[in-house]
């Protein structure tokens, strides 16, 4: 009774602790452009968020230690406690009043959604129309602007990830206490995609789901997980190409572990196990013909062919060759890559390494307890989806390697669930030094894996990266700028994307005809040709008009002022140092055209 006393206590001081650092949050908004959210955030949040999380992972592993969970339900107390947790950081920009996220692919998709609602139609490039039409419909239906849904659309997906997980991880475990667990590991936020808007981003979050129908639609007699699944297969080939490709490989490879490992197949109980079937077959070949179908009546197949053809003709400078010659760039200017390395990626190294040592326990027991070839089946796809990535090192495509990397983390959370449920189990028979130790081990591991998610969750000076942080001035700004300018002008910028804005600025009859949007990279960023020279050139001409051949515009923001002070503050001296932007002040051959205190426009006049 005292123990369950002193948890629901805890409990309720903890729930009060993330209500104050909400309202903390909330009460401190971004006045401008912030180089790391963390640092802006007051204090207080993070404490509370930091004990509240450590009392939640405690309560749920005490629960377990005791096996008290089997018993009664506070072990609710302590997922709940982690799930707030989780919310709080996925709402932190949110809360903070940001007022967009990421400068990149979500401003695009944004603008394409505007366009949807404008003209009624989706435009024939669109080969991922499903995130387009869904937040267009939220949209007309909640009769709100756009920038609602791309706020909070991620969110909620973000939000359902951890129960979509919750339902995948009771499929496949025998033990209540496994799928507790492995809730918990879920929530971690190691993956790296919850917060933008983009249809890649939500297709990974709603993953979980896809694994969940899979594995109910094999067992015998449940007709109506099979209709669901058929639905997932259709829904997912428009979604995104990339999760409809491990989603086939998954059905392709789902047997082998069983196949090879699991016990006979007339010693395995009936519909505890996924088993090469002709529902596996037909599924198979029917998402194959669905998605080959769907993606080859797009641009992006005519590329993707084309990128192979060069690849097998031409080859190439490949993945490895890329990454080894970043890291020797990296180190040459004193960065060390293997902090890098554990900042980013500690807690997927910890989910892998636990992965790999249950193989042997699995692979022993699984001849006995048919309740574990669900679990073990997912060796096989996680082997594939390993190889694939190794292999796309040593391939010239336009298709990053650790793009996979969150089906990785998403198949080896259910056996971070089995073993951290073993290394519990294990302190059950036991209660020397080594069984203490072992049992305080879990709580290290779901809390140490949880903080380096939080703290990699968004970008910031810790990783070395500048904050995704979109703000009102440079929104303001841009939209001044865009409908101001000469057209017939081009125009540099140093961390703006000109085209992005555009796409979400202006209407589709105006970028058609903007010969100036024309002319920029990829129709998104400025040429090579009018990048701005490091430090404005002023190491080799006396102005900025000297290093360019023809009059043009140039934008800044706040970001690139802080960008090498608190950011790179190593690489100042060799690209952008406080006095060039002094200097550009005073430079004769530039006029400043527009200034609101976060974003700026200049006129260069050449003199070469």
């Amino acid at each position: 009774m005292k123990t369950t006393r002193a948890i629901k206590i805890i409990g309720a001081i903890c729930f009060v602790l993330i209500a104050i650092a909400a309202f903390t949050a909330w009460n401190s908004p971004a006045k401008g452009y912030e180089s790391s959210i963390y640092t802006a955030t007051p204090i207080i949040f993070w404490m509370a968020l930091i004990f509240s999380l450590a009392c939640g992972v405690s309560i749920v592993v005490h629960q377990i230690y005791t096996k008290q969970y089997q018993e009664n339900n506070l072990w609710v107390i302590g997922l709940t406690l982690v799930f707030v947790v989780y919310i709080a950081m996925l709402s932190l920009w949110i809360i903070r009043g940001y007022a967009l996220w990421c400068p990149g692919d979500p401003l695009e998709h944004l603008g394409i959604i505007q366009d949807l609602i404008s003209s009624g139609h989706i435009e024939k490039s669109n080969f991922y129309p499903i995130t387009h039409v869904y937040l267009a419909e939220i949209s007309l239906i909640c009769n709100i602007p756009p920038i609602i849904p791309h706020k909070y659309v991620p969110l909620i997906f973000g939000i359902l990830s951890a129960p979509f997980m919750y339902l995948f991880a009771k499929s496949i475990l025998p033990e209540k206490g496994q799928v507790i667990l492995a809730t918990v590991a879920s929530m971690a936020l190691l993956h790296g995609w919850y917060l933008n808007l983009t249809p890649n981003h939500l297709s990974n979050l709603a993953f979980p789901l896809a694994l969940f129908l899979l594995v109910k639609s094999f067992s015998p007699g449940t007709a109506p997980w099979k209709i669901l699944f058929i639905i997932m297969v259709f829904l997912y080939a428009p979604f995104h190409p990339v999760p409809t490709l491990m989603l086939l490989l998954i059905l392709l490879t789902i047997w082998l572990f069983p196949k090879l490992f699991a016990a006979p197949r007339e010693n395995i109980l009936p519909g505890n196990t996924i088993i090469i079937s002709r529902f596996n077959f037909a599924i198979s070949a029917l998402l194959f013909v669905w998605a080959i179908t769907w993606i080859s009546s797009f641009y992006v197949w005519d590329a993707t062919i084309r990128n192979i053809h060069t690849l097998i003709t031409e080859g190439g400078g490949t993945h490895l060759m890329r990454l080894v010659t970043n890291i020797q760039y990296a180190e040459g200017y004193g960065y060390s890559v293997i902090e890098y390395f554990f900042k980013l990626y500690t807690g997927i190294v910890i989910y892998i390494i636990l992965t790999l040592i249950a193989f042997p326990i699995l692979r022993k027991r699984v001849r006995f307890q048919s309740n574990l070839t669900n679990l073990s089946s997912l060796y096989g796809p996680l082997a594939i989806c390993a190889l694939l990535i190794i292999t796309l090192y040593f391939l010239n495509i336009g298709f990053g390697p650790l793009r996979l990397l969150i089906y990785i983390v998403i198949l080896c959370t259910p056996f971070v669930g089995f073993m951290l449920y073993e290394m519990l189990k294990h302190t059950w028979n036991g209660s020397g030094f080594l069984s203490k130790l072992t049992a305080a081990l879990v709580p290290i591991i779901l809390i140490g894996a949880t903080m380096n998610g939080i703290m990699k969750l968004y970008p910031s000076p810790f990783i070395y990266e500048a904050n995704w942080q979109i703000t009102r001035t440079e929104i303001a700004g841009m939209d001044w700028f865009l409908h101001h300018k000469d057209t017939n002008r081009e125009l540099t910028a140093f961390t703006i994307a000109p085209g992005r804005f555009a796409a979400f600025l202006l209407t589709p009859e105006e970028r058609r005809e903007r010969e100036d949007l024309r002319r920029l990279k990829g129709g998104l960023y400025v040429p090579d040709e009018l990048r701005l020279p490091y430090h404005f050139g002023y190491e080799n001409y006396s102005s900025l008009g000297e290093y360019y051949s023809k009059d043009l515009y140039l934008v800044l923001n706040r970001k690139d002022k802080v960008m090498y002070t608190e950011i790179f503050p190593i690489m100042a001296k060799f690209r952008f140092l406080p006095q060039d932007f002094h200097r550009l002040e005073e430079d004769p051959s530039v006029c400043k055209l527009y200034s609101n205190g976060g974003f700026e426009s200049w006129y260069i006049h050449a003199e070469k």
